[in-house]
């Protein structure tokens, strides 16, 4: 008997971000812990990477490489500060990324991020390079497929949420009763985790090829897809049956901005630069020659001070992992998630907690700028379908915050199993 199993860790580096999470299709009961467990495939994910602590983070970046047999099959970036990705070098050293996702930046977006990390004395020429070619960056670090999401829109939504997907585990409704003994004879079951791209909004300034929402499948290259796009856990019974899709999906969403202040800063950037125009492409290449020049980079961070004293809102990404199907409550006027997931919360002398219906379900925010309700409305609206954002009582959707704090700062470690 087969059953689906998920563990997610975020690791306690102090001050930064590093959440990882394995995906495996287990074979034995649904509910127990066992020594004979036997896994049958398994992907894994990260959800940032980085911490201004390296030996927490070096020691904590062994254990998820041994955990996820050195592999990485998606990365998630929320955004571009140091402390988040300053650890990607090391990952992609030691457990290497496939497919890396992280927001969509315009060269105004990437010049704000390098002038913030300017004034933190946190610049490298790394960060000049990828300021200069975001693409090859990442190409250059070993990933095979590189997925930019544009910021929302009203019209991004959530996959649909109506009828219950198949669950991935031995179930008479799911017709997958094969035993790993009969899958020689009956031909080998598959499970993948397949993407469903949605076609960016509008022209793209950088050479990027606007996404398939047809590919399911890994294709190399650089793409650019809309806000509402994600990952699905999928399962075939047998070889050459159809693909059933699972009842688990990561699902990032990178939260708009429509901010004036920007507008202001990109005409008197355009002003110290004696730039007329709006060609992205020459207005980069001018800004990298200023970059790289301290005293030009010097005047250029003086007007960042200027229009964002306070620090600039930095577009993130946030990234719901869980159930995607929900059921009707008798007598209530809310949705719950799924039951055919159990949760457990492990940390040693205290044994093992359970909860039925909640904590199942993950939602990691990065530094998304949730204070100001123009910013937090869409955000809301986008990921309120998948699970109750209560303000009280017990949360139906587990929230997860950058632990921006000590060494010990970080939340246990929980994992899932289908039930």
């Amino acid at each position: 008997m087969q059953h689906a199993k998920i563990t997610r860790t975020q690791h306690p580096v102090g001050h930064g971000g590093f959440h990882s999470g394995l995906i495996s299709t287990v074979e034995g009961p649904p509910g127990v812990r066992s020594a004979n467990e036997r896994p049958v495939t398994s992907f894994s994910y990260v959800y940032d990477c980085g911490s201004e602590r390296s030996d927490a983070f070096n020691s904590e970046l062994s254990l998820y490489r041994a955990a996820s047999d050195g592999k990485t099959d998606v990365l998630f970036v929320s955004h571009l500060h140091a402390d988040h990705i300053n650890g990607i070098d090391r990952l992609q050293a030691m457990a290497p990324a496939k497919t890396v996702i992280l927001p969509y930046l315009d060269v105004v977006e990437r010049l704000l991020f390098i002038l913030s990390d300017f004034e933190l004395g946190a610049a490298f020429r790394s960060s000049l390079d990828y300021f200069e070619n975001p693409v090859d960056w990442w190409l250059g670090r070993g990933a095979e497929r590189v997925i930019f999401l544009q910021p929302g829109r009203p019209d991004d939504i959530p996959p649909a949420r109506g009828a219950e997907p198949d669950s991935p585990i031995d179930a008479p409704s799911a017709g997958r009763r094969i035993r790993l003994d009969d899958a020689p004879s009956k031909g080998f079951s598959a499970n993948r985790l397949a993407t469903y791209m949605r076609a960016p909004h509008g022209p793209i300034a950088e050479k990027l090829t606007p996404a398939d929402p047809t590919a399911r499948q890994t294709q190399s290259g650089a793409f650019v897809a809309a806000s509402g796009s994600y990952l699905q856990l999928e399962w075939q019974a047998i070889t050459g049956d159809s693909w059933r899709r699972g009842d688990w999906i990561l699902l990032p969403y990178v939260h708009p901005v429509d901010d004036p202040a920007r507008k202001r800063f990109l005409r008197d950037i355009k002003k110290a630069l004696g730039f007329r125009g709006n060609e992205e492409t020459q207005l980069s290449k001018s800004l990298l020659q200023h970059l790289r020049s301290i005293e030009s980079a010097r005047r250029l961070v003086e007007i960042y001070n200027r229009h964002f004293a306070g620090g600039h809102n930095a577009i993130s990404t946030s990234l719901y992992s869980g159930p995607l199907s929900q059921r009707a409550v008798a007598s209530s006027s809310h949705t719950e998630p799924s039951r055919q997931w159990r949760s457990s919360l492990e940390e040693p002398p205290y044994g093992r907690f359970f909860w039925p219906v909640d904590g199942i379900r993950w939602l990691g925010t990065g530094d998304a700028a949730l204070r100001q309700v123009k910013w937090r409305k869409p955000w809301r609206t986008f990921f309120e379908g998948l699970g109750r954002l209560a303000n009280g009582g017990q949360p139906r959707l587990k929230l997860g915050v950058s632990p921006h704090g000590t060494r010990h700062s970080s939340s246990p470690c929980l994992a899932g199993r289908a039930a």
